[in-house]
């Protein structure tokens, strides 16, 4: 009997177990009402048993499916007093879903750093549960912050490792966001090839696993991607498509986005009735959802409308309501705070690792010391017994004296190799306060220079290249720019591909002169390969260098591998530089032309209001040597002469 009675019991926890799951999986699917109804099922089981655990897990599971139902109804305050009852119960996964939710409002509020501290407790209890998929979903949330905030580097990285590892999981609806996540990144770093390759592939996934609201969205991306390359027809129809998809399944977010797209697509095609009647959507959709960044952009979109049609009034009033939306979504602080929050999270766990290792390694070298003083005390009294104990004391300690030398020489050599291993991929201050404390912090950097170079069509020059011949040409050109760097003072941060990226100022030893005198001597190495007849033109690479000036954040990050590197949107504004750049130029922004502009040994060449995607125009000068370009002179001259 008792043994039915625990059957029985075991199913109805299984059914509400069973119901939590198909809730949760709804609420991915942004099926929010039906999320409601088997979270409501599992409600009505849990009171019927008096079940106190099962009603905690499934109202937790109905209130986040009815707040991303209405998002005006956001409220942090009810999830973080349901957190300590989920730890209590130990329901380990919904506690880190309810942190990612957390995470989810206050990114919603603009409120980024307790966005990311949430989303990074989430991460330390799927770590600890070794949940894949749980960590991915991190990654991908944490690949979106950063795309929110224009730091494309980073939320390609947080997306490429949420990608890799659903692949491995093989769960087609999450590779599905993670292809959605890559494209988006693409769409705004180039090139727009890559982003509708992406698109595409999101949207034949989400044909695969049969979901409206992946098929939509897709749609509405690849819409946005046509229309950028310039092909409207095709745009405008893709559009359509996912507004009518978008439109029976009434999710007032997604329709506020299609229907901006939409606006924006006519304005291209100078239809301005459609595009005015579109952006009044997406304005009306938005500030239903209350998505305050669409609502920001469809005021863009009635500006633009107004101004097109000569609505002076109506254009002042949507650009003021725009710009009063524009400084909460994005600002530099939140830039500084998150990369500073990210690099100590990753520090701290790569120093409790540390410190499980080698508190693993004292308790070895103790055993192994034990051991040795016991077969000592057994020698010695050997020794006594067998009445030579003075001469082989003496052989004895004479042994112990060679193995002590030889060890302590082999100690002193690994220390001193384990020294230069960490100069190379650290630099000299960052290294010795590792040494010193153990730990290092990620610091602030006013002024510093940051240098970034990329080869010019590289991708169709590696394809008559075989991968020994790639790698080997490419180490030719990096180990001269290591040297280069290393002459004037410069700290190397990192390549990604065939982009090298250095920085000047982070050692207090560099200015900016020596950043500008390390890409001087950058440009003429490539030059003179490029003329050397000696060297098969297959195997040389034309150069683009961007330069620019101001604050950073820089510190160590990883897990597994430290790595040295620098964030903040003076790094993104020199891979802008380098972006916008003509073949083996330099070309530097107004920060950094301001510091070196009356210097006598240079000369400029002022290129304009320079328009660059994500910030507008920028003012733009190419930087020459003086010296250089009198010769170059010369040259030009000689030949009209002869």
């Amino acid at each position: 009997m008792a043994s039915f009675q625990a059957f029985s019991q075991s199913k109805w926890m299984q059914e509400i177990d069973s119901l939590c799951n198909l809730s949760f999986e709804a609420y991915g699917d942004y099926e929010f009402e039906k999320a409601i109804s088997f979270a409501d099922q599992a409600i009505l089981i849990s009171q019927k048993r008096n079940y106190e655990e099962g009603l905690l897990k499934s109202n937790f599971y109905k209130t986040i499916a009815e707040e991303e139902l209405n998002p005006s109804s956001f409220d942090p305050n009810g999830m973080e007093q349901m957190i300590p009852q989920l730890q209590q119960a130990g329901f380990d996964s919904e506690e880190a879903r309810a942190y990612t939710f957390l995470a989810g409002i206050y990114s919603f509020f603009g409120d980024i750093e307790r966005s990311i501290e949430n989303h990074l407790l989430a991460l330390s209890i799927y770590e600890r549960l070794n949940d894949a998929l749980g960590i991915a979903s991190v990654h991908n949330n944490l690949s979106l912050v950063y795309y929110d905030q224009h730091d494309y580097v980073e939320a390609f990285r947080h997306a490429r490792i949420s990608m890799d590892i659903e692949k491995k999981e093989g769960d087609p609806r999450r590779i599905h966001s993670s292809l959605n996540n890559l494209a988006i990144i693409f769409e705004h770093t180039g090139p727009v090839d890559s982003a509708i390759y992406y698109h595409q592939m999101a949207l034949d996934m989400a044909y695969q696993i049969k979901n409206p609201y992946s098929i939509g969205l897709s749609l509405s991306n690849l819409g946005n991607n046509y229309a950028n390359k310039g092909e409207l027809d095709l745009a405008e129809k893709t559009l359509l498509e996912a507004l009518r998809i978008r439109d029976s399944l009434g999710y007032s977010r997604g329709l506020a986005y299609t229907h901006n797209r939409l606006a924006s697509l006519y304005l291209q095609k100078s239809n301005y009735s459609k595009s005015k009647f579109h952006a009044e959507k997406s304005l009306e959709n938005a500030q239903k959802a209350s998505e305050v960044k669409v609502i920001r952009m469809a005021y863009e979109r009635l500006t633009e409308v107004a101004e097109k049609t000569g609505d002076v009034r109506s254009e002042l009033t949507y650009l003021k309501k725009a710009a009063q939306l524009k400084d909460s979504i994005l600002n530099e602080s939140n830039t500084k705070e998150i990369t500073k929050m990210m690099a100590n999270y990753e520090f701290e766990k790569q120093q409790l690792l540390d410190s499980i290792q080698n508190a693993q390694q004292m308790r070895e070298q103790s055993l192994v010391f034990d051991e040795r003083l016991k077969v000592e005390r057994n020698q010695r009294i050997i020794f006594m017994i067998s009445g030579v104990l003075f001469l082989v004391l003496a052989v004895g300690w004479w042994r112990r004296y060679k193995f002590i030398k030889k060890a302590s020489h082999i100690i002193r050599k690994e220390k001193d190799r384990s020294d230069k291993l960490l100069l190379n991929i650290l630099p000299t201050k960052v290294a010795e306060e590792l040494k010193e404390t153990g730990k290092s912090e990620a610091r602030d950097f006013e002024e510093v220079t940051v240098i970034f170079t990329d080869f010019a069509d590289f991708t169709k020059k590696a394809q008559h290249l075989s991968a020994k011949e790639l790698v080997h040409e490419l180490n030719i050109c990096f180990k001269a720019f290591d040297l280069i760097i290393e002459e004037f003072g410069l700290e190397k941060i990192k390549t990604i591909g065939d982009a090298y990226l250095a920085a000047g100022g982070l050692n207090n030893h560099s200015c900016v002169m020596d950043v500008i005198n390390a890409a001087l001597k950058i440009k003429d190495f490539i030059n003179q390969r490029n003329f050397d007849p000696s060297i098969p033109s297959k195997v040389k690479f034309d150069m683009r260098i961007g330069i620019n000036t101001g604050p950073v954040v820089a510190g160590i990050v990883g897990i597994k591998k430290f790595q040295y590197d620098i964030w903040g949107d003076t790094v993104n504004t020199a891979q802008r530089m380098e972006a916008a750049c003509g073949l083996n130029k330099i070309n530097i922004s107004k920060s950094t032309y301001s510091r070196i502009k009356d210097n006598p040994n240079l000369c400029f060449e002022f290129r304009g209001l320079v328009p660059v995607k994500g910030k507008g125009p920028l003012s733009m000068w190419y930087v020459e040597s003086r010296k250089n370009q009198i010769q170059k002179f010369e040259a030009v001259h000689h030949d009209r002469i002869f």
